[in-house]
């Protein structure tokens, strides 16, 4: 594990004990923002149509990490690290490292913290037949945080002695290191840790955290599982096997993770494979109770056409529409298939609701959005095919889009979408994208797209109308962009078709007079530190802190969200402290000076 200095420094202030976040502020803690899976922010209250312009709204920064990022960004408001509370983003990469980085500091280039599991399995390691996956594929899943915000978790394949290992870890969000019982090898009957490609993202439900699994081409020896552990033991708690006796039928969903209803049902969709409609359902939406136990199922008419040209049923995912009792998702054939939870009825068209051809080719990403303009829609941008809007009234869809823009796409696989929005109101689709070209077997320059959602044929926003200043470069396909507190974090596969990655952070541009000076800044010593506090400002999103002692002066702490700070006492003699507040508008000028006089500085601990 890597940290920046300071985070080394004060290590012994990370504490596993978070308060609640400010009203206003927002965590994604879950792949596509919640368990029903709608993929929307509704507390966005600083992005709006009128202010997301190529004027006002752009690129702040950019992290560049170590590969490429396949997961989609998960941001957490309000956490103590190192005498400090930050609001932290983290990101994943399939060289098996995991990064927690300021979600607001622009300054801030350094990690949080950074931990790495070893050499990562490589597509090359093994005869997969393509490459879905360009090089490395260490971490691929988006990782999960539990709602308490003290654990990530995350699983890493390994490489060592030619042997391979998938192992669960879950991680103290606050430094990364790996908490009691962590990690856990994941064995299953007939799991094969190369071959199973665990894709779609980690969720948690009832005390329990779960991952999925897919393959690489539909090729070797692989079954769709989704695996149960017990969040604190790391126990295994359950397997379920799509295909026992059987093969394939993997829990694909192009990354996303099942949804997962009140009471703790499971529902997610299979691809291509085995179907004998008792232990084997390849192309076919499934329903699990909370411990894994098969409830319910529905298969199409033509699975066995479905199977025989790949057309796979899961290219989208499970998506539970709020307020009713339906599911509904589509795959490669373009159908969108709408399913009554209390009654799936096995096998046939005629026991689902409604199945229509929503997109002209593969459905791969959805969102759906209450307007109080437009009423209830759904979004999706299929491959090589328009962006499309569909009103749902009634239990049902209408089958004709009522907005779809005039642009089509190139190829694989279409657009990942998240939308935010102020609960009804002001609603922006966000849809990233290959700017050209097609993603299927190569990295292709990307672009992100900000639409009005009341009306998608107005373009608000994109990230190559100034290029210079906003191109994110390569598309990291299937990840989604995260809209929260006023920014946008977007995954990238960097500048190479292969071993680059980063992360680009989009908000508001600065537009007017920088913060207030924070008042009443105080310097105290407490023990080993010395505290310092100020009055908040109103205006301010973060705070940075600065010490000068013996002449030199320093900057010790930045991004901070709340207005204190615990700097560990290293040097005896006067220390004298300023802070500054910063929003997007710039950083204020210096607070009044807080002097403290540091006459003994403690011993350092030492392990017997």
């Amino acid at each position: 594990m890597t940290m920046n200095p300071f985070v080394q420094t004060a290590l012994c202030l990370a504490c596993l004990a978070f308060p609640v976040a400010v009203s206003a502020q927002v965590d994604v803690l879950t792949h596509h923002n919640n368990r029903q899976r709608t993929g929307v922010n509704l507390q966005e209250t600083v992005l709006t149509p009128s202010n997301v312009n190529v004027r006002q709204f752009g690129m702040l920064f950019k992290r560049v990490v170590d590969d490429q990022l396949y997961s989609q960004p998960l941001v957490v408001s309000n956490v103590k690290i190192a005498g400090g509370w930050h609001d932290v983003v983290y990101v994943t990469t399939v060289n098996n490292s995991v990064y927690a980085f300021d979600a607001n500091d622009a300054s801030a280039t350094a990690p949080l913290w950074h931990v790495n599991f070893g050499t990562p399995a490589s597509v090359h390691d093994a005869d997969f037949t393509c490459t879905d996956i360009n090089g490395n594929m260490g971490i691929v899943g988006t990782p999960v945080i539990n709602a308490e915000r003290t654990a990530l978790y995350v699983v890493a394949l390994t490489k060592a002695g030619g042997q391979f290992s998938q192992r669960l870890h879950a991680l103290d969000v606050a430094t990364g290191a790996d908490l009691p019982n962590s990690p856990a090898t994941i064995r299953a009957p007939d799991f094969d840790p190369l071959w199973q490609n665990q894709r779609p993202g980690l969720f948690l439900s009832g005390g329990n955290v779960f991952i999925g699994y897919a393959s690489h081409c539909d090729h070797g020896a692989y079954h769709g599982f989704l695996l149960g552990y017990n969040a604190a033991s790391l126990k295994q708690v359950g397997v379920f096997n799509t295909s026992p006796g059987g093969a394939e039928a993997s829990i694909w969903q192009s990354g996303q993770p099942p949804a997962v209803d009140d009471k703790g049902n499971i529902y997610f969709i299979t691809g291509n494979g085995s179907w004998n409609g008792t232990t084997q359902f390849s192309e076919s939406f499934i329903k699990l109770d909370a411990h894994m136990h098969l409830v319910d199922w529905f298969t199409p008419t033509n699975h066995f056409q479905l199977d025989k040209d790949d057309n796979d049923l899961n290219s989208s995912r499970a998506v539970l529409i709020p307020g009713t009792h339906l599911v509904i998702g589509g795959g490669k054939e373009g159908v969108l298939y709408v399913i009554d939870i209390e009654h799936f009825g096995h096998l046939g068209d005629e026991h689902a609701v409604q199945h229509f051809p929503a997109t002209s080719s593969h459905l791969h990403s959805m969102v759906y959005w209450k307007s109080a303009k437009s009423g209830n829609i759904l979004y999706l941008w299929g491959q090589r095919d328009r962006a499309r809007a569909y009103r749902f009234n009634d239990d049902k869809f209408d089958e004709t889009p009522f907005m779809i823009r005039p642009d089509k796409n190139d190829g694989h696989p279409g657009a990942m979408l998240s939308l935010s929005a102020n609960g009804d109101k002001d609603g922006i689709l966000w849809a990233a994208i290959h700017a050209t070209g097609d993603s299927w077997n190569e990295s292709r320059p990307g672009i992100l797209h900000a639409y009005d959602a009341d009306d998608i044929n107005h373009e608000l926003w994109n990230s190559l109308e100034n290029p210079e200043r906003d191109n994110c470069d390569k598309y990291s396909k299937m990840s989604p962009p995260t809209v929260a507190n006023g920014k946008v974090y977007l995954a990238s596969f960097g500048k190479e078709n292969i071993g680059t990655g980063q992360m680009c952070i989009y908000g508001l541009l600065p537009g007017g007079p920088p913060p207030d000076a924070p008042a009443g800044v105080h310097a105290s010593i407490q023990g080993r530190f010395v505290e310092v506090k100020w009055s908040p400002v109103s205006n301010a999103i973060t705070y940075t802190v600065e010490r000068t002692q013996g002449g030199a002066a320093h900057i010790v702490a930045s991004g901070l969200t709340r207005p204190e700070f615990a700097d560990p006492a290293t040097d005896q003699g006067k220390a004298e402290y300023v802070v500054m507040s910063v929003n997007a508008n710039g950083q204020s000028v210096r607070s009044a000076l807080a002097k403290v006089a540091i006459q003994h500085v403690p011993l350092p601990r030492h392990k017997h």
